[in-house]
């Protein structure tokens, strides 16, 4: 079945190229317009703020790290690990009635070292390639589909786990602005970020007062298959049932809030990876200004979604809330170009892994076929 599964995908990727044009087809070519468009003006953002900035004096400082900068891809590990776990605690059954699987199910879940692997590949898809951040989460429910999990589920922990995300990046952002608040230059910056909070908060709020009101979650499929296309609804497959799915995995209080207490562990453990990274630079701060400019800039890309790999959202946050905690324009410009090292260095091995294993998916599928 997933070789079935896997050939109907390549199917589908190939069937774009062709000159007729369905709906969804031209849906799918507005959508990746306004992703280059939104990467292009990202770009632009990006160079100006290098430029702007003095590119001599920010390369001074990737001088100083050096190759010891390459000691971040493993110690980013850490933080994906995480969200592996936090993963992986939606598909475990509570053997619970109305779960989602039956008695062999446990069997079938994922090691943690395999959605390790699948956390790596989703964040290389979002950051390396050419699509929206919402598209390494397709090819994630793909990469379960592949060790046996049906696609209603697969779909169901890849959604379930994206608005939890969402969940606990407001929390860690909340946090980083209580911490941002100690600082005497906050000014502007900290009502700027209090409103954006405020709104954000209100917003998660009224997503789940609907959702139990009027089944938002089919609503959020929609507008992730508006993003991703096609090959998300191929994927997950009935819409209704995956409601049911995301429902039923919500209702296991357990799960959500293991998972919950994982994805927060990620992004103290990536505001650490931030913190050694400001001290190969040689530009040593606190654990605190590390917590307040991963979570409020991480905060920031997450709105900007539409953008690929964040390009400019992130050397903007870096840079405004690096001036709220004393970084100077070249330190943290340093920083994002450092960590864009980082996402090169672990993110191409990673979509070359993944490229390997679509191929190895392939060939049976194609034999069979004759």
């Amino acid at each position: 079945m997933v070789c079935v599964r896997s050939a109907e995908y390549f199917r589908f990727m190939s069937s774009v190229k062709q000159p007729s044009r369905t709906p969804s087809q031209a849906q799918n070519t507005r959508v990746r317009v306004v992703i280059w468009l939104a990467g292009g003006a990202g770009l632009l953002v990006a160079i100006a703020l290098l430029l702007g900035s003095g590119l001599a004096d920010i390369l001074r400082f990737i001088d100083i790290a050096g190759w010891r900068l390459l000691w971040l891809v493993p110690l980013h590990l850490v933080p994906l690990a995480c969200y592996g776990c936090a993963w992986r605690s939606l598909l475990v059954e509570e053997r619970a009635p109305g779960g989602l699987y039956d008695e062999q199910d446990d069997e079938l879940v994922p090691s943690r070292v395999y959605l390790t692997w699948a956390a790596v590949v989703r964040e290389a898809v979002g950051v390396l390639l050419p699509v929206a951040r919402v598209g390494g989460e397709v090819v994630g429910a793909r990469l379960l589909i592949r060790r046996g999990i049906s696609g209603t589920t697969a779909g169901a922990s890849v959604v379930v786990e994206l608005m939890l995300t969402v969940v606990a990046q407001l929390i860690f952002a909340l946090t980083g602005f209580v911490l941002l608040l100690g600082y005497p230059m906050v000014g502007q910056v900290g009502r700027i970020v209090g409103l954006g909070l405020l709104a954000s908060a209100l917003g998660v709020v009224l997503f789940f007062v609907v959702q139990r009101r009027w089944g938002l979650f089919r609503l959020m499929e929609r507008a992730l298959s508006f993003i991703a296309g096609d090959a998300l609804t191929r994927v997950i497959g009935d819409p209704a049932r995956l409601d049911e799915a995301i429902h039923v995995m919500f209702r296991r209080t357990r799960r959500v809030l293991a998972c919950s207490a994982w994805q927060l562990t990620g992004m103290v453990a990536g505001a650490f990876e931030l913190w050694v990274t400001l001290r190969l630079l040689g530009r040593p701060t606190s654990m605190r200004a590390s917590i307040v400019l991963e979570s409020l800039s991480t905060a920031v890309q997450s709105i900007t979604f539409m953008v690929p790999a964040g390009l400019g959202a992130q050397e903007g946050g870096f840079v405004l809330f690096g001036a709220a905690v004393g970084l100077s324009p070249q330190v943290a410009l340093a920083l994002s170009l450092a960590r864009r090292v980082r996402q090169i260095a672990l993110g191409l091995p990673a979509l070359g892994s993944w490229y390997w294993t679509e191929r190895r998916a392939r060939r049976p599928s194609v034999a069979s076929a004759t």
